[in-house]
């Protein structure tokens, strides 16, 4: 569903980010990300929504070669995939029923289908009664079960989670982690999380691959245990 072949990315300022990387991930699979900052973490997570393309090597993601894509093409490519931030990135202006039904607006579903899915996904993360509140009244955990709910809304088949515990305390990181692994197990969506919560990464174990300096020092199968990023 996923594989990196001979991926490597150089950047027009001369930074390597990542060297001859060779990774495969399964469908319903999750799968952790580590690593210290200036690692390709987020070289990575570019080259699969493509917004950069490798210097070498081939990116494919559900049978499409991202690196090959139309620029006018990755728009509808990244239908296939949910990105979660560390910053919640909500509309303010916008009740939580508003911020996810926008994700579907702009792919023109219809209305009707809109709503159903928006209260499919506010069940799932647990917020029927926050249909009408506005993010500034909800607590930081709350903000990124919203953030998470829009990102899933579409069924993405990929859902990438980059530090999405990272504003939060370990109780509340804790309780998105547990989502996380609902709408892993629930809706079968393959999720690749980035982070940097080593005892996060310790405590709910699952496959856990680590970079270092643009290259994979470890890919751990789920049950490993980590000393330190």
């Amino acid at each position: 569903m996923l594989q990196l072949k001979g991926v490597s990315k150089t950047y027009k300022n001369g930074v390597n980010a990542l060297y001859d990387i060779n990774l495969y991930v399964n469908q319903g699979e999750f799968v952790y990300i580590i690593g210290p900052t200036g690692s390709g973490k987020s070289t990575l997570i570019k080259l699969l929504d493509g917004e950069e393309i490798p210097t070498k090597g081939v990116v494919d993601v559900l049978g499409i070669n991202v690196g090959k894509l139309k620029h006018s093409k990755v728009p509808l490519y990244r239908r296939n995939i949910g990105v979660v931030f560390q910053e919640y990135r909500l509309l303010e202006r916008k009740t939580v029923f508003e911020n996810i039904a926008f994700a579907l607006e702009v792919i023109n579903m219809p209305t009707v289908q809109i709503r159903k899915r928006v209260r499919e996904v506010m069940n799932l993360v647990g917020l029927d009664d926050k249909g009408h509140s506005f993010p500034g009244e909800l607590s930081g955990g709350q903000q990124q079960r919203v953030a998470i709910a829009r990102a899933i809304a579409n069924k993405p088949k990929i859902l990438i989670a980059d530090e999405p515990t990272g504003n939060l305390d370990p109780g509340k990181s804790d309780e998105i982690m547990s989502l996380l692994e609902k709408i892993n197990r629930e809706e079968g969506t393959t999720i690749l999380m980035v982070t940097h919560d080593i005892t996060l990464v310790n405590k709910h174990r699952k496959r856990t691959i680590a970079l270092e300096a643009g290259h994979i020092v470890a890919d751990m199968p789920e049950g490993g245990y980590f000393a330190h990023v």
